[in-house]
């Protein structure tokens, strides 16, 4: 190889590695971008099935009133005068909401009595109609109409359009209020109210906040006066919430304060002071449609909280008994799922590891092949001061920042992935000076790019092996039920770390590249180097005359 081709092999790598990365990054993005809504089903296997539909009990209420106070967790719930004394004349539980801890997955749950893995419903990304029987559903079959009222829950209505009579939106100051005394206006038997206010000062101020206080308050006091006409002598309200709020403020993970719910009941058909336990959103569907005088939905995985009831002895042991048949059949069904489809997903994700570890070995061959050719100099400095600067930035600012990589840390919306490039983008910043520290003392060009190269090569392997195994894990068609909270944050984390290291290769690289070619045709800088040689030539016949 001549002397030319010696030095100019590393920028042809160095250009080389740019474009790799940009075209490496564009797919990171775009795996990044798609992991949450490529989560959700729109044909979740239970909505193949038709089950039986259980005996339609007495009913005990002319009207069913179920408010969802969004994102209001448990502790912020007392201490209010409406729902305390809706506390005072009726039941007083604590339920329990269900992972992933968002919005559109516990409202399905809430109406359909179907868990977030089973319905499909597994984030604010799902946006097609709800193919599970709803309590709607059963409602309309019986000829009884329902409402649904809310200010900023747009999600309710889009995924069940088709079960609501009437559907009212008003997202403005206020609007809430005036939908409530609208629906309350009229003579719906089942009304579905749902109040945005408490979340949206959660998500801006954290639970611990006195604004969340205070949104609380004033959502207890329109409460108040929209359900004041309800006649608790032939009316039922059902009070609960969708999810909580950490201190910080955020939901979607596992933490108790977004687990834990209140569940308020008064009214007619409620026993007041019936102590109830294991409580979870999916039984409000069953409650609810007993009270009605419905059967359960079909695929509910809920069960009829008859403990609260005034129903007689007999009509609660046949709910029971139907609650029993139900149960076993979906599950069954659900247990077939698993066995037609749990190994082949396994195996899927055999191979897929396979294949990571494979183009991981490869990539480790030719990056000694690339050392032993001189494109690449891998040496210790890079290697300690470099190559771990962005991984340990990035994954310390998710710990720190995103709650301990908790999906309660992350908000389930874009700004998302606005957060972890946010946090790739420091990342990349550090990575690029530390790079920069790595690559000082080389004096020979080519050596310099050929240690360039190795940094942005050892880095893109480190971003590039957990990323690997995360797709290989929890990619597309390789999971029945959602992963869990860390890893559904990590999964994404992961790929938008690939694109912000591939980011700050190719910022090392360019100025790298400038560099190399500002130094290669700089006659002082030649000069310089030349007189550095001479300087070495000097001392190395010194010292040969001295040993003579």
């Amino acid at each position: 190889m001549s002397r030319t081709q010696n030095v100019f092999t590393p920028v042809a790598a160095a250009v080389l590695l740019v474009g790799l990365g940009a075209s490496l990054a564009l797919r990171a993005i775009g795996a990044a971008d798609g992991f949450r809504p490529g989560l959700n089903q729109s044909q979740p296997a239970l909505a193949a099935t038709t089950p039986v539909l259980g005996p339609r009990p007495e009913r005990v209420a002319r009207r069913v009133v179920l408010v969802i106070i969004d994102g209001l967790r448990l502790r912020g719930s007392y201490g209010n005068p409406f729902l305390d004394s809706m506390r005072r004349r009726g039941v007083d539980a604590v339920a329990h909401s269900h992972f992933p801890t968002y919005s559109r997955p516990n409202h399905v749950a809430l109406l359909t009595g179907v868990t977030p893995t089973w319905s499909g419903v597994r984030n604010n990304a799902y946006s097609w109609p709800v193919e599970l029987d709803s309590l709607m559903d059963r409602a309309n079959a019986a000829d009884l109409r329902s409402a649904y009222a809310s200010d900023l829950g747009f999600g309710v209505g889009m995924m069940f359009h088709e079960d609501f009579a009437a559907v009212h939106y008003t997202p403005w100051p206020g609007g809430f209020a005036r939908a409530a005394h609208l629906v309350m206006g009229q003579d719906y038997p089942l009304v579905v109210l749902l109040p945005s206010a408490v979340d949206v000062a959660g998500h801006a101020h954290g639970a611990d906040h006195r604004a969340y206080a205070e949104a609380t308050r004033e959502v207890d006091r329109e409460l108040g006066e929209a359900l004041s006409s309800l006649d608790l002598e032939r009316d039922t309200v059902i009070i609960t919430s969708d999810h909580g709020h950490t201190g910080k403020g955020g939901h979607g993970g596992t933490e108790p304060d977004v687990l834990e719910v209140p569940l308020i009941m008064a009214g007619a058909g409620i026993r007041p002071g019936a102590a109830l336990a294991e409580v979870e959103l999916i039984d409000v569907a069953p409650t609810a449609a007993a009270l009605l005088g419905l059967p359960s939905p079909r695929h509910a995985l809920g069960r009829t909280l008859v403990e609260a009831t005034t129903l007689s002895p007999i009509q609660r042991a046949l709910l029971v008994r139907a609650d029993e048949r139900r149960l076993q059949r979906n599950r069954a069904t659900l247990a077939r799922v698993h066995a037609e489809e749990g190994p082949r997903m396994e195996e899927r994700r055999a191979w897929r590891a396979a294949t990571v570890v494979a183009v991981s070995l490869l990539a480790m061959v030719l990056m000694i092949v690339a050392h032993r050719l001189g494109v690449i100099h891998i040496g210790w400095r890079v290697l300690s001061i470099a190559v771990p600067a962005f991984p340990l930035t990035y994954y310390a600012l998710i710990d720190l920042l995103g709650q301990h990589i908790s999906l309660s840390g992350l908000p389930d919306r874009t700004d998302a992935l606005d957060t972890l490039f946010h946090f790739g983008l420091v990342s990349t910043a550090v990575q690029v000076v530390a790079g920069w520290i790595a690559l000082q003392g080389r004096v020979v060009l080519r050596d310099r790019l050929a240690a360039a190269n190795a940094l942005t090569l050892c880095g893109m392997m480190v971003a590039w092996l957990p990323a690997g195994l995360m797709w290989a894990l929890y990619g597309p068609h390789t999971f029945l039920e959602p992963p869990a909270s860390i890893a559904m944050v990590l999964v994404p984390a992961t790929y938008v770390a690939v694109a912000c290291h591939a980011l700050s290769g190719a910022v090392t690289l360019g100025l790298e590249i400038v560099v190399f070619f500002a130094r290669a045709v700089d006659p002082r800088v030649r000069l310089r180097r030349l007189e550095r040689a001479a300087e070495r030539e000097r001392r190395r016949l010194e010292n040969r005359d001295e040993l003579g």
